[in-house]
């Protein structure tokens, strides 16, 4: 078990003087003190820190960020950072929570990754429909600026609503380009070829969060999350009834614990699973909910850190229904780029409605499993990648769910046939 308690998020503090006296910026003048020693300092503590992105990846920060370094003193020329704020997931809290309460600490931890890697001209890229958001950081950004705390540095603000997709690494790049919301060929990866063909830094905001408490206090840091996972995770939680709430937990904490902390008890009587990841992440059954929340320990379960979502499924939650409606969700959500994926997704919905209907055969079964692995094995980002664990999880810990729709009953009584005929299959892919 990792140290420290879960606690609720986030204090306001939305002025510069108030932030200061929060240590605000201390971090940041002492790293830019040390010259062109300052980019040095701060990887080498994001290094230290074993600080891994929060995006939903989990890759080493300082790794990703020595790339980009790498290349630009390779080339001799500046580098860009994009901060991912676009909380793609509708029901993460995390970033508008963030941009709205604590804008300075975004902007310094904007400040300190645009020192590290060497970038001039900074983008945040977040969601349009965060308007309190968008205000207060603008709002924040116009402060210290105008209070000479930006140095040379130039950082700009972009939003837009472009789907689940627009947080996909690539997928970003090309909205800032002002080019069509699809995910591209990697390599070359962004850390190497960018934007304007430059080295490009893409950094999730809560990643660069942490980077400020890292350089502030880096023993307080490293004593929460485990030895594979330091430090805390935002996490956004749900009960049955759609209620949420925005905790910060240390990395490795049992997803029952999670709950608890929200003030909710997830039973046999009062759950039928939680789902955790986002709209790609996966269901667990009560049995799991000892699962530590880490990268791996999740993975292994068939489930996601992704955007840290966890939602409480009610009892009376049909998972071949649940499955297919999360799997519609993403067939409409996907840029169509990839025929695995643009096809692939409608397929499995369109087989889990006939299987939802009682017109299926045990063979819709076998096709399913196919697909699972069929449209993550031919996609080209992270999107394709993910797309199955809501249909793998439920085929994994619910099976009876699907054998007694194919026996013509639902398991809660729930569900209601959306097909008079079998999903064609002839031309579909």
């Amino acid at each position: 078990m990792p140290d420290g308690n879960s606690r609720a998020l986030i204090p306001s503090v939305t002025t510069l003087a108030d932030y200061q006296k929060q240590r605000g910026f201390q971090a940041y003048q002492r790293a830019s003190g040390q010259g062109a020693n300052g980019a040095a300092t701060i990887l080498d503590a994001v290094r230290q820190a074993k600080l891994r992105g929060r995006g939903g990846a989990g890759m080493l920060t300082a790794a990703k960020w020595q790339i980009v370094r790498d290349a630009v003193e390779k080339r001799g020329g500046p580098a860009f950072l994009v901060c991912n704020a676009y909380d793609a997931d509708p029901k993460s809290l995390v970033a508008s929570t963030l941009l709205t309460n604590q804008p300075f600490l975004v902007l310094e931890g904007v400040l300190l990754a645009a020192q590290a890697v060497g970038a001039r001209e900074a983008y945040l890229y977040m969601h349009s429909t965060n308007r309190t958001g968008y205000a207060a950081f603008n709002a924040a950004l116009n402060e210290a600026r105008n209070a000479g705390m930006l140095g040379t540095l130039i950082v700009n603000v972009v939003g837009v609503d472009v789907g689940f997709m627009g947080g996909e690494e690539s997928t970003m790049l090309e909205v800032i380009k002002g080019r069509r919301a699809m995910a591209q060929q990697r390599p070359p990866f962004p850390a190497q070829v960018g934007l304007g063909e430059l080295p490009t830094a893409v950094s999730n905001l809560e990643t660069l969060v942490q980077v400020v408490n890292i350089m502030r206090d880096p023993a307080a840091f490293a004593k929460s999350g485990t030895q594979a996972s330091p430090g805390t995770k935002y996490v956004s939680v749900y009960d049955a009834t759609g209620n949420g709430t925005l905790l910060e937990v240390p990395f490795g904490t049992p997803i029952a614990a999670i709950l608890k902390q929200a003030g909710i008890t997830a039973t046999e009587a009062s759950a039928r699973g939680v789902a955790v990841g986002g709209p790609e992440g996966g269901v667990l059954p009560p049995a799991q909910l000892n699962t530590a929340f880490d990268y791996e320990p999740l993975a292994a379960a068939g489930v996601i850190v992704g955007s840290g979502t966890i939602e409480v499924l009610g009892p009376q939650t049909c998972m071949v229904d649940w499955a297919r409606e999360r799997t519609n969700y993403l067939t409409e959500q996907s840029c169509g780029k990839c025929i695995p994926c643009r096809t692939g997704t409608k397929r499995i919905a369109g087989t889990l409605e006939t299987i939802m209907s009682g017109i299926g055969v045990a063979g819709d079964l076998d096709l399913l499993n196919e697909f699972a692995d069929y449209v993550p094995d031919g996609s080209l980002c992270g999107f394709g990648w993910n797309a199955t664990h809501p249909l793998k999880t439920a085929l994994r810990y619910y099976p009876d769910d699907f054998q007694k729709h194919l026996q013509g009953e639902c398991p809660t009584g729930t569900c209601v046939p959306v097909r008079s005929h079998r999903f064609a299959t002839k031309g579909v892919l």
